[in-house]
């Protein structure tokens, strides 16, 4: 049974091999997460023949199904008792299944249009789900690694290397892996592929388990219906602004992420350098964390969020002005988009901790793995609406797998590729701004908790 009394560790770091064991998790989970993001799109229009809008559809209609795993699940968590702790068990027991719907998700079975369209549907429900029971009591673990602001970030920044490590080989070594295992044959490469991410995912998510324990115990929840819930999340001024702010910067960089494949096959007819732009990216993402790491903690953590977005507008915009020229101008500014990725998956996983404290703070209730739950979802539904607007968009413009693409779809792919995430980046940015926990405030709301504890 889980102690449930508070035990103060805000002055303690981490343990490295605790940072590097949870940080293996992220691997993983963004190995998964990425290959849906990157190629999944691509797999079911130019490989398993479903038509744009249909295939648009499916990402929109599985992540619907997270609206109600996502929080359910981080409830779920908020109330377990085992001998691993609260979210420990969950990586145990998740881990083979989540491997097995990886492996699902990129088969090609002969099948009629309608049940192609099935099949992708029952297939991506099956991940959406399983990567719900692994990854919302995941990433609910920080808070119990640690009470100090900073070494979160510290613990976040090396998970976010992991990760962006994760979604280096999702990215780069996908396709090669699709033509080594497939002998030129797409349909197949892809099947095979996807069976030995699933293994790894499973094997990497026990490494995480076997690896890690819960530090901070807290008190445990008191039992809440729905309406205590959403009154905890309601009342939590700065979720709801990050929230939100996370929510459009996902459609941006995600609808970016679904249309790199169409814009270098298409419009730059430079198909075999897609993973050399990946590769730029997400190496150049990964060498940026300590820069973003260190201007958090001269700064703000929000500011550093803010920072790095911009600078990929600023990427996207010379993109759409100039990308079309050639390749290696694309690639060019690719790496500069690098510099910037690497706050969106640093910053809001280093902020969503200080918002668990600020709800305890605020209601006198703590609700990790709720408000975990509802942060996931929106990350992940931000990939949904990615992909259903990319799939309604293709269609408008004409676009038609496999065959030369008219001046329209062209353009399409051009505008939806830079000029769209722009647009949605922006609207994140705005948001971010009005964030309003800095290292003071974190401090000054952990000190009155700290006090509420001792008097109670």
């Amino acid at each position: 049974m889980m102690n449930t009394s508070m035990v103060s560790t805000a002055a303690e770091k981490v343990p490295l091999g605790m940072k590097l064991g949870y940080s293996i998790g992220d691997f993983g989970a963004n190995l998964a997460f990425n290959i849906t993001g990157f190629y999944l799109m691509f797999f079911f229009t130019d490989v398993f023949g479903i038509v744009p809008a249909l295939a648009g559809g499916i990402f929109l209609y599985a992540k619907l199904w997270d609206a109600v795993t996502d929080p359910v699940m981080g409830a779920i968590a908020d109330h377990t008792k085992s001998r691993w702790g609260k979210f420990r068990p969950y990586l145990l027991f998740g881990a083979l299944p989540l491997g097995v719907a990886v492996a699902l998700l990129f088969q090609s079975p002969d099948l009629s249009q309608n049940m192609k369209y099935w099949y992708g549907l029952g297939a991506f429900m099956l991940f959406a789900t399983t990567i719900t029971i692994v990854n919302v009591p995941y990433l609910a673990l920080t808070p119990s690694l640690t009470l100090d602001s900073h070494e979160r970030s510290v613990v976040t920044g090396i998970r976010v290397v992991f990760g962006i490590v994760g979604a280096l080989a999702a990215a780069g070594a996908t396709l090669p892996l699709v033509s080594l295992l497939g002998g030129g044959n797409q349909s197949a490469g892809f099947g095979r592929t996807s069976i030995l991410y699933g293994a790894i995912v499973a094997v990497v998510t026990l490494i995480s388990f076997a690896t890690v324990r819960e530090r901070v115990f807290h008190r445990d929840p008191e039992k809440a219906g729905l309406r205590e819930n959403l009154r905890v999340v309601g009342q939590n001024r700065p979720f709801m602004i990050l929230t939100a702010g996370l929510f459009m910067h996902m459609i941006g960089m995600n609808i970016m992420a679904v249309v790199v494949n169409y814009f270098f096959k298409y419009n730059l007819r430079a198909e075999k350098l897609i993973p050399v732009a990946f590769l730029c990216l997400f190496v150049t993402a990964a060498a940026s964390i300590p820069l973003f790491v260190f201007v958090s903690k001269k700064t703000s953590k929000k500011f550093a969020y803010n920072l790095g977005m911009g600078i990929v507008v600023t990427a996207l915009g010379l993109i759409f002005l100039f990308g079309e020229k050639g390749p290696a101008i694309t690639i060019g500014l690719f790496v500069l988009a690098g510099v910037g990725l690497s706050t969106n998956w640093l910053s809001p996983w280093a902020m969503i901790p200080d918002t668990v404290e600020y709800s305890e703070w605020k209601t006198g209730l703590r609700r990790e793995g709720i408000l975990y739950g509802i942060f996931y979802f929106v990350f992940k539904f931000g990939t949904a609406v990615a992909g259903f607007l990319v799939g309604y968009v293709l269609s408008l413009t004409g676009y038609v797998a496999n065959v030369e693409q008219s001046a329209g779809a062209l353009f399409g792919i051009r505008a939806v590729f830079t000029l769209l995430p722009m647009v949605f980046l922006a609207g994140g940015i705005t948001l971010i701004g009005l964030y309003p926990i800095d290292a003071g405030t974190h401090r000054r709301i952990t000190g009155e908790i700290d006090a509420r504890r001792m008097k109670g």
